[in-house]
């Protein structure tokens, strides 16, 4: 005798919207993979990015983002602050809803922090390489994947406070101007651009014939690229040029691998930058073998430490 078995409608219908789901999170899948091969590129096992007309030339993968997080407190350590003061005297911060824009934010840490502690304010990171947090982020950070190249993507006086800062192996020479005039553009009358970089030129207090042949070498590297290591020293004039009027300046010296725990610490992100750079570092130094290059590292850091080097931190608050 057959048994009659009854089906439920409901059953079906869920496996329907699984197998559904279940393609869509493949396309998806996909698709993201599609996009990655397009804008990115492993060398010597780490990823970079791969948009054509940025020089931009440190990687994109977790290694730099733990760097770029490390970066963050130790100039956060050594300047004291995340926004500069003067700017709390010509913006509201605690009640006003501001809009604050982070320009080549990178991981977005500077972010994270500052739209927790004002959470009236709107924040908006932009940058071609989308390492922001994907999933978990306050409800008053937004972000946006595009090119400063191309243009910020934002109206005219769109924005009350725009930062930018760790930048100066981004751009050429001759798009300083350019780069600065967007962000003038976006900046409402009144508002505030705040700025912090490294002069990536090496100052030593003692000679060392090892530290002297590398800073040669990189200001030679950064020549034949186009890059100005020392665009940091020229921010108050490139501001002042472009426009803006300069309300604060600090300057730090920051020891490498000397001083105490700063300085050891600094050294490793320093290090970092290095090793983020093999690529295009080992070209124009003539080293094939990775363990020559390693070689090559630990010599300088040595080099450096012995002869008390340091570089330059420079921070400006320019209105508009």
């Amino acid at each position: 005798m057959g048994v009659a078995i009854s089906r439920d409608p409901s059953l079906t219908t869920t496996n329907n919207n699984n197998i559904h789901y279940a393609k869509k999170l493949k396309t998806v899948k996909q698709n993201k993979e599609q996009e990655k091969r397009l804008t990115s590129r492993i060398i010597y096992g780490r990823e970079y990015h791969a948009i054509e007309n940025s020089t931009y030339m440190l990687p994109k993968d977790d290694k730099e983002v733990d760097r770029l997080h490390d970066q963050h407190f130790i100039i956060k350590e050594l300047l004291g602050f995340n926004i500069m003061k003067e700017a709390f005297h010509l913006l509201d911060f605690q009640k006003s809803n501001l809009n604050i824009l982070d320009v080549c934010c990178g991981p977005a840490t500077w972010l994270c922090e500052e739209s927790l502690e004002y959470p009236s304010c709107q924040f908006t990171g932009i940058d071609m390489c989308s390492l922001w947090p994907q999933v978990i982020r306050p409800a008053n950070l937004h972000f946006t994947e595009a090119n400063i190249l191309q243009g910020l993507p934002y109206p005219d006086n769109s924005f009350d406070f725009v930062h930018m800062r760790f930048v100066v192996l981004a751009f050429k020479s001759k798009e300083w101007p350019f780069i600065l005039s967007e962000i003038k553009r976006v900046l409402k009358d009144g508002g505030c651009f705040q700025c912090v970089e490294v002069d990536m030129r090496i100052n030593i207090t003692t000679i060392d014939n090892v530290a002297k042949t590398y800073m040669e070498a990189f200001e030679s590297f950064c020549e034949s690229y186009q890059l100005d290591p020392s665009v940091a020293a020229k921010y108050d004039t490139m501001l002042v040029d472009n426009g803006m009027k300069i309300v604060q300046s600090n300057y730090r010296e920051v020891p490498l691998g000397w001083g105490g725990p700063v300085g050891h610490a600094y050294l490793h992100t320093f290090q970092g930058i290095l090793e983020g750079l093999a690529p295009w570092l080992k070209k124009s130094l003539n080293i094939e073998q990775d363990e020559n290059y390693h070689i090559l590292l630990d010599t300088i850091k040595r080099a450096l430490v012995r002869s008390r080097a340091f570089i330059g931190l420079y921070a400006f608050l320019a209105q508009k």
